[in-house]
C-alpha cells in the first residue's frame, strides 16, 4: 500500500516540459515548496538541477519515505547543477552518489564549501539504507541515561570498537532507531570519509562563466542573492535559453548583495516561496527596538533559527547593534547549535581573509569584508547547561520541531522572563506555529513566555523584487511557478497577470511548450 501511495505521489509530482529539443521533468518543488529536483534532457545530455530533500509540512506528511526515492534516470545523469547549499536543494546528493551517480556537481565555490560542510556535520547520510554498527557497551550505558549512541558504517571505524553490534538488515537510521528503541547519532569520522568521496564530484564555477555540457547545451550561473554562493542558472540549447531561478534573495539582506537581473530568455522556472510577504530595511528597527526593550527588562532572549544563513544573519545584526551602541557588549550571547556553529566558523573564515582580490570576495557585501568579522563581542559558539541567567540564546531549528530548539521548549516556554523572537518561516502546525497561535506545543507545553515573529531576515524575494528580477524579460515569456505551494502560486500568478504577464503557469500538470 505504501509503495502504491508513493508511486501516485511521484506521478502527481512530476511533469515534463518539451521545449525545442529539450525536455524538463520535475521531481520536486512543483507542488510542495521542498524537494527541489529537475531533470533537463537533450538528445545527447542529461543534467539535474538541484537534488533536495522533502521536509515535512501540510502537504508532505511522509517526507522520510519520499526522501528515499531516487530514480534510475537521475543516477545516470551526466551532471548536477546545484543552485545553493540549503538541504531542500542539496540534501539528497549523498543518496544519489551512494546509488551510483558518477557525474560532475557544478556549483559556485561558496555553495561547494557550504554543502560539504553540512555533509561533514551529519546531514544527508541518514537517508541511506545500510548495515550499521555500533559499540555494544556504549549502547548498554546509554539505556540508563537516555543519551545517544554513535553509529558507524565505514571500515575506518571498525578497528577502534571492541564490542561491535550490527544491524541485521540494511535500514535507514530512522528505522534503526525504531527497532532498537534508542537514539543514534552519525559518526563524524564516517561522515568525513563519505564527504571526501562526494567532494571529488564537485567542480566550482564563477558567476557568468560559461560551461559547455554537450555540443548543443551550455550553461552559466548568475548571482541569485539568496545566501552566499546562491545562483540562478541559464541554459542555452539550439539558440533557445531557459532560466532556473533557484531561490532569490529578498534584497533586504545586510549580508548579501542583490541578485543579478538575468538577460532575456525564452522560458523561466521561477520561485515564489513567500511572494506575498513585504519587507523593508526599516523593519530591522522593529527587531532592534524589541530586543533592546527585552534586555532592559532583564529578559532572557531566545532566538530559534535556521542553521544555515539565518543564524549568521542574526549574529551579524547583533554585532551591528553593538557597533551602534544599541546593545551592550556585556550581554552574553550563545549559539548552541553545532550545525549552525560549523557554518558560522566557515563564514568567519571567509570574511576574515586578508590580501584577497575584491573580485574574489563574492560571499558577502564588501562592507562585511571590511569589518573582518560577523561575530558580536561576548559571543560563545558552544553548548551551555544553565539557561537561568540573562542572555541572548540562538538555537536551531527555527520551527522548534527538531534538535535543540525542541529540547529547549520545556525549559524556556514556561518562564515569564523569556522573550522568544522567531526569525524564520514556521509551519502553522509546528511547535513554533502553535505557540504563535497561543496553543500548546506537541510536547503539551503551554507557553507563558512572550513571543513575536519577524520576517525581515527572510532570504526570499517578495513580489516587488520578483518584478525587478523579471525586468529584462518580454512579458510574453512563458513562466512556470516553482518552489511554492498552491496558495502562494495562485497569488503570484494573479499578481503577475495584473502586471501584464500573460503566460504564467503553476507547475502542477503535464504541459508541452510549443
Amino acid at each position: 500500500m505504501k509503495k502504491t501511495i508513493l508511486a501516485v505521489f511521484f506521478i502527481l509530482l512530476m511533469f515534463s516540459i518539451v521545449f525545442a529539443s529539450v525536455s524538463v521533468t520535475h521531481y520536486g518543488a512543483s507542488k510542495p515548496v521542498f524537494g527541489s529536483c529537475f531533470l533537463l534532457e537533450t538528445q545527447n545530455a542529461k543534467v539535474i538541477i538541484d537534488c533536495g530533500i522533502f521536509i515535512r509540512d501540510d502537504i508532505i506528511n511522509d517526507s522520510n519515505q519520499k526522501n528515499l526515492q531516487i530514480l534510475h534516470k537521475l543516477i545516470k545523469a551526466e551532471a548536477i547543477f546545484l543552485t545553493h547549499a540549503h538541504l531542500d536543494h542539496s540534501g539528497k546528493i549523498p543518496l544519489l552518489v551512494h546509488e551510483g551517480f558518477k557525474g560532475f556537481i557544478y556549483s559556485t565555490e561558496a555553495t561547494k564549501q557550504l554543502t560539504l560542510a553540512l555533509f561533514r556535520n551529519r546531514k544527508g547520510f541518514d537517508l541511506i539504507k545500510r548495515k550499521w554498527f555500533w559499540s555494544e557497551s556504549q549502547k548498554i550505558k546509554v539505556r540508563s541515561n537516555h543519551n545517544v549512541v554513535v553509529v558507524h558504517w565505514t571500515d575506518d571505524c571498525k578497528n577502534n570498537i571492541k564490542s561491535i553490534e550490527y544491524s541485521k538488515d540494511e535500514v535507514t537510521l530512522d528505522d534503526l532507531e525504531k527497532k532498537e528503541g534508542i537514539r543514534f547519532v552519525l559518526c563524524k569520522n564516517c561522515c568525513e570519509v563519505e564527504t571526501k568521496k562526494i567532494a571529488k564530484h564537485f567542480v566550482a564555477l564563477k558567476y557568468n562563466e560559461d560551461i559547455k555540457i554537450s555540443d548543443n547545451l551550455k550553461a552559466k550561473f548568475i548571482n541569485a542573492g539568496h545566501i552566499p554562493g546562491s545562483a540562478s542558472i541559464i541554459f542555452e540549447s539550439d539558440g533557445k535559453k531557459m532560466l532556473f531561478s533557484g531561490n532569490l534573495g529578498s534584497g533586504y539582506s545586510r549580508f548579501n548583495d542583490e541578485f543579478s537581473i538575468p538577460e532575456a530568455v525564452d522560458l523561466i522556472f521561477m520561485e515564489a516561496t513567500y511572494c506575498d510577504k513585504k519587507n523593508k530595511m526599516e523593519h530591522y528597527n522593529v527587531f532592534r527596538n524589541d530586543l533592546k526593550k527585552a534586555i532592559s527588562s532583564k529578559k532572557i532572549v531566545w532566538i530559534p533559527s535556521l542553521a544555515l544563513n539565518r543564524t549568521q544573519k542574526v549574529l551579524y545584526e547583533l554585532k551591528l547593534m553593538q557597533d551602534a551602541g544599541i546593545l551592550s557588549k556585556k550581554i552574553p550571547i550563545y549559539s548552541i547549535s553545532s550545525s549552525a556553529n560549523v557554518i558560522t566558523s566557515l563564514y568567519q573564515k571567509e570574511v576574515s581573509k586578508k590580501d584577497v582580490k575584491t573580485s574574489l570576495r563574492d560571499w558577502f557585501l564588501e562592507e562585511v569584508y571590511r569589518k573582518g568579522t560577523i561575530l558580536p563581542v561576548n559571543v560563545k559558539l558552544q553548548m551551555i547547561r544553565n539557561y537561568n541567567t540573562q542572555m541572548i540564546l540562538l538555537s536551531s531549528s527555527g520551527d522548534m520541531d527538531r534538535g535543540l530548539s525542541e529540547q529547549l521548549i520545556p525549559k524556556m516556554l514556561m518562564k515569564k522572563d523569556v522573550f522568544v523572537m522567531i526569525v524564520s518561516y514556521v509551519n502553522p502546525k509546528s511547535n513554533a506555529g502553535l505557540i504563535l497561535q497561543n496553543k500548546k506545543t506537541h510536547l503539551g507545553v503551554k507557553n507563558i513566555a512572550k513571543v513575536k515573529k519577524y520576517d525581515v531576515f527572510s532570504d526570499h524575494a517578495d513580489f516587488c523584487m520578483l518584478q525587478k528580477w523579471l525586468s529584462k524579460q518580454n512579458k510574453n515569456v512563458k513562466i512556470y511557478i516553482i518552489d511554492s505551494n498552491k496558495e502562494h502560486s495562485q497569488i503570484i500568478e494573479n499578481l503577475l497577470k495584473d502586471e501584464g504577464w500573460i503566460n504564467v503557469h503553476f507547475a502542477n500538470v503535464e504541459v508541452t511548450v510549443n
